[in-house]
């Protein structure tokens, strides 16, 4: 058999994903068997000094416990766990990791913006198929979005810029709707931290090439969501692959900017969680597009 069994965690910004998979080594090949995530809100940090407040410390350890809990009952081997942007940025991001260590015996890689995008890669490139052509992949997080240039043999350039949902909603986004002048002002800031990421991404493609984009994270899962359900009525399962133009998420990023946080609760396929931070979200993906 040799089957190995091994969970692998991600302490985010805005939330902690687990998944538990079975590995064939002989392929090599795996299957996923459990998923589990929670939004703990890390980046929610105390706005005077950037420290991981107690609350959002306590939630991320009770998620971890439940995670470790389900990862034992399935027999996992071995737990693999990174933290990034959110911890990475925290003064006290690095007790926080020790208090996970002695109170769970988890050990966490605490990995930086360009090994997270790296990483990223991998994760996409063990589930889609490049061929010969070179891939853009957009993960946006919490508190940090990733922008790669990508082959079937190699990532071309990797960058990680201090944009994400829960930072960009936390230092801009103050009216509810969103004000008109508020969203300009947001549009404008993510665009010029864009900026470099861009134009190296246009240096590192060869003349005759025509890129392929690919979004990976919550955020982009979520505006797909709301896509399909207006478009087909109900979403794809799974949504690997499914198409979305630029034009339409302009459409949606108007439509939910327009919206006060109680009716986008309303958006088929909006948690409430994700609600409170998609336009940014959504204004980061229409301005890296």
């Amino acid at each position: 058999m040799n089957q190995k069994t091994i969970a692998a965690i991600d302490i985010g910004t805005n939330s902690i994903h687990m998944v538990v998979v079975q590995i064939e080594p002989s392929l090599p090949s795996f299957t996923v068997i459990a998923k589990e995530k929670d939004t703990v809100r890390l980046g929610d940090r105390d706005p005077a000094t950037g420290k991981l407040t107690p609350e959002a410390i306590k939630r991320s350890l009770d998620t971890l416990r439940r995670c470790q809990e389900l990862a034992v009952s399935l027999e996992a081997e071995q737990i693999i766990a990174v933290a990034t942007s959110a911890t990475r940025e925290a003064p006290n991001g690095e007790s926080f990791l020790r208090q996970v260590e002695s109170e769970l015996g988890i050990t966490v890689d605490l990995i930086s913006g360009r090994e997270e995008a790296r990483r990223i890669y991998l994760g996409v490139l063990s589930g889609m198929d490049f061929n010969e052509q070179p891939h853009i992949i957009i993960d946006i997080g919490g508190g940090s979005t990733e922008i790669i240039l990508a082959d079937l043999h190699e990532p071309r350039f990797l960058s990680s810029t201090k944009i994400g949902a829960v930072r960009l909603s936390k230092e801009f986004v103050t009216t509810d709707p969103i004000s008109d002048s508020e969203l300009k002002v947001l549009r404008a800031y993510v665009r010029g931290m864009l900026e470099r990421p861009v134009d190296e991404i246009w240096q590192n493609l060869q003349l005759n090439e025509i890129p392929r984009t690919i979004g990976t994270s919550g955020t982009i899962e979520t505006i797909a969501e709301i896509h399909a359900k207006d478009e087909l009525g109900s979403v794809p399962d799974p949504l690997n692959g499914y198409k979305i133009s630029y034009e339409d998420i302009e459409k949606i990023v108007k439509r939910l900017a327009k919206m006060s946080y109680q009716e986008r609760l309303d958006v088929s396929g909006l948690a409430d969680k994700r609600a409170e931070i998609i336009v940014p979200g959504a204004v980061i993906l229409l301005e890296a597009m």
